[in-house]
């Protein structure tokens, strides 16, 4: 029990067996870059270089950088650096004291080849991309159940936009089965057809982390997709594959929640903006009518004056000149009637009788006003007052 280490004791004399060794002192290492940051208080970058089998950290202070090393994710690197323990988390971290770029690794070439290809087949184009419906009722997000970019999604869509049902599809967001689980979860969306928009999003992570959004299937399931997809994966610059294929790319879960849904403050805001500029142009509208108005006030009350009085005036006229139709009509209807009553007192046998006339007709009761209507031996009636007298003509005598 002589070799008991406390833990940074243990480290500790490793970090001095490693400041004793020459060859870890000076060390060339070639991999691929991963997972660089840089601090931009201290100007520090911070990364990771590895190969197919294994990875390492690594830090570059800013006082040993030099203006040449301009280098980013799957650059294929050799870098010079001295090899020690980082005693709070007892990670080994190699110091870099130069990096020499040397290409892509081999990662990053398939990347780049995968990209070309689904670009030259027009999966990147913005012309066939989708338009997002500016008021959607139905928004699906895959997305880890337990993430903070699920939370940070809800509570960005609740703040903005409370009309929209949020549907959560849980999915692994990385690892080996998170490719085939994002498809899965994109199809099961179209298949069910409710959706206006569907949303990928996860939070930050290492470049192996956010892999699978660099892989082909991925890319080919939100290109299919029948909905808009927006996708919000890691930060501003994890810049992945999918978000190339996507209709819109946000550049954080909550950049793509506030690309999804309109705020409503911002709507109510613009309502009461436009309303307010409606009652000022109807003012100004008014204002600038009233005098044509009034004019037209005096137009109208005016003509409407002339108007009646000269309908008044022809009322009158015809009024007279039926008056005056009507009585001459009555005049001549009862001049008529008098000739009419005329006509029959003369032809009133009795009235006539009386006087002393009397009508004579012959057997065909034709009223004899000639002596032609008569002939000699021809028998005749005589209609006095009281009777008729039968008679026969034996002679006619003219005038």
């Amino acid at each position: 029990m002589n070799n008991v280490f406390e833990v940074s004791s243990l480290l500790e004399s490793i970090n001095n067996i490693f400041k004793n060794n020459l060859f870890l002192k000076d060390l060339w290492i070639r991999g691929e870059i991963t997972d660089l940051r840089q601090v931009a208080s201290s100007g520090h970058k911070y990364f990771q270089i590895k190969d197919d089998k294994s990875l390492i950290r690594c830090v570059y202070f800013r006082f040993l950088q030099n203006s040449l090393d301009d280098f980013e994710d799957g650059d294929f690197v050799l870098i010079n650096g001295e090899a020690e323990i980082y005693q709070p988390r007892g990670d080994l971290t190699i110091k870099v004291k130069s990096v020499k770029k040397e290409g892509l690794g081999d990662l990053s070439k398939e990347i780049q080849i995968l990209r070309k290809r689904l670009e030259s087949e027009g999966l990147f184009e913005e012309s066939r991309k989708r338009s997002i419906t500016k008021f959607p009722k139905s928004i699906s997000v895959i997305t880890s159940p337990n993430s903070s970019a699920w939370e940070d999604i809800k509570k960005t869509i609740s703040d903005r936009y409370q009309l929209v049902s949020l549907n959560l599809l849980p999915t692994l967001m990385q690892g080996e089965n998170c490719a085939d689980d994002v498809v899965s979860a994109i199809k099961y969306s179209n298949k069910l057809g409710v959706d206006d928009i569907i949303i990928i999003s996860r939070g930050g992570g290492s470049e192996q982390d956010l892999m699978p959004f660099n892989l082909e299937k991925i890319s080919r399931a939100i290109f299919s997709s029948t909905i808009p997809v927006i996708t919000g994966i890691g930060h501003e610059d994890d810049v992945t594959t999918a978000d190339l294929v996507a209709d819109i790319r946000g550049l954080t879960p909550t950049s793509a929640a506030q690309i999804a849904v309109p705020d409503m403050i911002n709507i109510k805001d613009y309502i009461s903006r436009l309303n307010i500029n409606l009652i000022r142009i109807l003012d100004l509208y008014i204002n600038n009518k009233t005098p044509d108005l009034k004019n037209y006030q005096s137009e109208i009350i005016n003509n409407y004056e002339n108007k009646l009085t000269n309908l008044f005036q022809k009322i009158d006229i015809f009024e007279t000149d039926l008056i005056s139709k009507y009585n001459n009509n009555i005049d001549a209807k009862i001049s008529k009637l008098e000739l009419i009553k005329n006509s029959i007192e003369i032809y009133n046998i009795k009235k006539m009788a009386s006087k002393g006339f009397s009508l004579i007709e012959n057997n065909d009761n034709k009223i004899i006003r000639s002596m032609s209507d008569v002939q000699i031996q021809e028998e005749i009636k005589i209609l006095i007052s009281d009777g008729i007298i039968h008679s026969t003509v034996h002679k006619k005598e003219k005038n």
